[in-house]
């Protein structure tokens, strides 16, 4: 969450930043009037308890006094427990504040591409076919037989088609392994651990819940891995902290049945390997164009067309600060299919968890975080299909891989 501190000394700023993710920045109005009144309260009740330890000591204070006094406290604690909880409440549903170089805009259209492959069109087939209809053909996905057993918005791959897809997470920790501790964490997790990395309480509706618990399935490896560090007070110079998790994501998905969504551009499970830095804010500068390049880089391995997109204010979403989209060109979709999201949320998410260090002075300080994805296997794969398919109708696995692979080429899977 963002500083209530902040809220209270330059609540126009404040308001003028929430503005440009197209928030309604009236919100603050109300849990500024909510601190001022925690603060007054909380004046008053220190005061009384101060009166009180005096009193005990006074023989000539009267006991009905006392017993005044003793209310009057009681009284100030159960109204500040209730707003303390509203501003919570209210704070926790409050989008982070952009970054300062982060485009202002209030949709798509005011993203910026700052990057973009040379070789466009990297396919030897004329008008190349979707990935569902190759796949489905080779008998490496089926997509029917996915619906019959979980409805839509579902994968089964089969084959080499499995094989690719755990060929790409192989292929991925291959290049980050020395970089970045190895986390496998739980699939379930805790509302608290949700709320740690913004993911509740304002989008509750796109996570899955389990109905007899408070636990609920990740919607990325982010989630337990920025917990993991919930309450964790750095020592000078421990900072910055890498980590890499392995795991399916679960996200309800609305428009996962629809026609332009076709295979396997939005499923509700994939397999996902998803990157974690924790800084100090005055890294982030270096460490952001870092994990934006190592997770550019199994792409740019992998020879698919792709671009960066620098998104815009609007379009960033609630936690980020700043936010880069790594695209890939899916020939027969004709599209770009997002494949990472890559940026840092400064320390909205550390405040939520309790994630600090210790300063050179000696301050402990709330930590940066920063996240992105390593690989998103679905649409990576959707494009690896599309580009590397052939005349013959067959796939060229894409050289990186086929040591992982076992083989070069993808031809029609025997039952």
């Amino acid at each position: 969450m963002i500083d209530s501190k902040l809220i209270l000394s330059d609540k126009d700023r404040v308001k003028r930043e929430l503005g440009k993710k197209c928030f309604d920045a009236g919100v603050i109005d109300e849990v500024a009037d909510l601190l001022l009144r925690i603060r007054s309260l909380t004046s008053e009740s220190n005061e009384l308890n101060k009166r009180r330890n005096q009193w005990n000591r006074d023989p000539s204070v009267t006991a009905e006094d006392k017993r005044r006094l003793r209310e009057r406290v009681s009284e100030l604690d159960s109204e500040l427990k209730k707003l303390k909880a509203k501003a919570d409440e209210l704070l926790h549903g409050v989008p982070n504040l952009p970054d300062p170089d982060a485009p202002v805009g209030a949709g798509p259209e005011a993203n910026h591409v700052v990057f973009q492959s040379a070789r466009y069109h990297h396919c030897d087939v004329a008008d190349p076919a979707p990935h569902w209809e190759i796949a489905e053909k080779l008998g490496i996905l089926d997509l029917e037989l996915a619906g019959r057993i979980s409805g839509s918005g579902f994968g089964l791959f089969i084959g080499k088609g499995a094989k690719m897809l755990r060929a790409l997470v192989s292929y991925c920790f291959s290049l980050h392994e020395d970089k970045y501790r190895e986390i496998l964490p739980p699939h379930l997790v805790s509302g608290k651990t949700l709320t740690y990395t913004g993911h509740l309480p304002r989008f509750a509706q796109e996570q899955y819940k389990c109905s007899n618990d408070d636990l609920w399935l990740i919607p990325t490896a982010e989630v337990p891995l920025t917990a993991a560090f919930a309450g964790t007070v750095f020592s000078q110079g421990e900072l910055p902290v890498y980590r890499m998790g392995y795991t399916l994501a679960f996200r309800r998905e609305t428009s996962a049945g629809g026609r332009e969504t076709r295979g396997l551009q939005r499923l509700h499970e994939f397999h996902k390997v998803e990157l974690l830095k924790i800084t100090e804010p005055h890294m982030v500068s270096s460490e952001l164009p870092d994990l934006l390049s190592d997770c550019e880089r199994i792409i740019r391995d992998l020879e698919l067309q792709y671009r960066i997109v620098d998104l815009c204010t609007g379009d960033m979403g609630d936690k980020y600060a700043r936010c880069f989209d790594i695209e890939v060109y899916a020939p027969g979709a004709k599209k770009w299919l997002e494949v990472s999201s890559v940026g840092h949320f400064s320390d909205y998410q550390a405040r939520r968890a309790g994630t600090k260090y210790v300063d050179d002075t000696g301050r402990k300080k709330y930590a940066f975080t920063l996240n992105g994805s390593g690989v998103a296997t679905p649409r990576v794969l959707a494009a690896i299909i599309e580009t590397y398919q052939q005349q013959s109708g067959t796939i060229r696995v894409p050289d990186v891989l086929v040591p992982f692979m076992g083989c070069g080429t993808i031809g029609p899977e025997q039952a």
